[in-house]
């Protein structure tokens, strides 16, 4: 059965028929009983081959240009997340949105040189025809690699596979790794961590960016594994692992905050999250968000090396920084710049959920890297001016229900109404409504756009 249902979801999926794949991956839920997990395994399996690229960069006319990210994973991972937040009846929809999506996802690599159609052709402006031929499979199957060895070394023959660009061989580590059951929980933590210092200097002035889209890629590959169940997520591996190592990597960031940490700290800070217990003040919050905002790198990065060692927990270090990618978002204006905020705020979500897992002596090295991709934003897109009070002034929320409220949001989201929104979303906060409710009204308005 789980073979006929993938056949069949690849034949639709090359076929680029978005409504027969969505229905496919709904039927097999909903009329033949399966989980959701189930189903999962079987649509990423069957997509997996077609979502590699060969690079993140291409050049053309000597210019250096940017091939993006596979989001297929992301959506499925993220929809994951979203259901709990939704009503019942509409728990199955972010998946079927990002299922429906996977057909134009294919091939990006060709999709951006026209010889392949799909949404990022459409993107560029690109109208290209329905090829005679299918997406080009950019990276092949491995089998599982299992050297001697204990798991930490064969961890750090993965990662160094990994940054070397050996996409192969980091590849096959990672399902000898994976087939492990008890090297498992290791691997998790080790991928994101690998994900996580591959970031970029800066995004100003850059055609040819990374985004921090190797930590959501690797929190996709093992969020999803969990939720599938590691032995039926091979699928998922396909997609994600390979690209784990398809340069440009970008590792200069964290070599600097590694030799941060070495000069500035003892043991090179290795002992803080022990040590460090002592949550920053309210006030220390304001002021670490209006540094990242507007300071410059290295002002950014001694303050927070003076919060740790003063004994700062990196927890809470992590949560401002958060509260200010947050802030990036509410200070944009430009539609184009929006995503300029949203790639730190995921990014350093991502970080936090590793933060609060992870037992690595690493971790404070981590907090340069989100500070430095929150302050670059900033500084790149120059934010260096609060919105929010501006944005709510002037609206009266008086005689508005709670519902009242929430119906309006939801309008204002879906007319893009960027300053209305904010006005309503803090005037329903404010007044100590429901915020469950709130979840669920942005969680389906959300779930509205593809």
């Amino acid at each position: 059965m789980t073979s006929t249902s993938r056949e069949l979801l690849r034949e639709a999926i090359l076929a680029r028929d978005q409504p027969r794949t969505t229905d496919l991956f709904f039927r097999m839920i909903a009329r033949e009983g399966r989980s959701v997990g189930d189903a999962l395994g079987v649509v990423t399996a069957a997509q997996a081959p077609f979502v590699q690229v060969p690079s993140h960069v291409d050049v053309r006319d000597g210019q250096i240009t940017l091939i993006n990210n596979d989001h297929t994973i992301l959506g499925l991972r993220t929809s994951v997340s979203l259901t709990p937040y939704l009503p019942e009846a509409y728990r199955l929809l972010p998946l079927l949105q990002s299922v429906w999506y996977i057909p134009a996802g294919l091939d990006i690599w060709n999709q951006l040189r026209g010889r392949y159609p799909g949404r990022y052709a459409t993107m560029k402006g690109m109208h290209v025809p329905p090829p005679s031929y299918g997406p080009v499979v950019w990276h092949q199957e491995q089998a599982p690699i299992r050297e001697a060895g204990t798991v930490e070394e064969r961890l750090h023959a993965h990662m160094i596979a990994t940054m070397s660009g050996d996409v192969r061989r980091s590849y096959g580590l990672f399902l000898g790794l994976a087939a492990d059951e008890e090297a498992r929980p290791l691997l998790r933590d080790h991928l994101i961590f690998l994900g996580l210092i591959d970031l970029q200097d800066t995004i100003a002035g850059r055609k040819a960016r990374n985004t921090g889209h190797k930590a959501l890629r690797a929190r996709a590959v093992t969020d999803l594994a969990e939720f599938i169940g590691w032995e039926s997520a091979d699928g998922v591996y396909y997609i994600g692992v390979p690209d784990m190592a398809v340069g440009p990597l970008y590792y200069s960031v964290y070599d600097a905050a590694c030799v941060t940490v070495t000069s500035e700290l003892a043991e090179a800070g290795k002992q803080l999250p022990q040590t460090n217990q002592t949550p920053l003040t309210p006030a220390e919050v304001e002021e670490l968000v209006e540094l990242l905002m507007t300071a410059d790198a290295a002002t950014v990065w001694a303050r927070i090396t003076t919060h740790l060692r003063d004994g700062v927990a990196i927890r809470s270090l992590g949560d401002a920084i958060q509260v200010a990618a947050a802030e990036l978002i509410l200070r944009t204006t430009v539609g184009r710049q929006f995503t300029d905020g949203q790639h730190p705020f995921d990014y350093c979500n991502t970080a936090n959920d590793w933060l609060r897992a992870t037992r690595s002596p690493y971790q404070a090295r981590v907090l340069y890297l989100m500070a430095h991709f929150v302050n670059d934003s900033a500084r790149a897109n120059k934010l260096s001016t609060p919105l929010l009070e501006q944005e709510c002034a002037g609206f009266d929320a008086a005689g508005r229900s709670p519902q009242a409220l929430l119906d309006e949001l939801d309008e204002a989201i879906l007319a893009f109404d960027v300053p209305r929104t904010t006005a309503l979303a803090h005037a329903y906060l404010g007044s100590g409504a429901d915020r469950d409710a709130y979840r669920a009204t942005v969680a389906l308005a959300a779930c509205k756009f593809q």
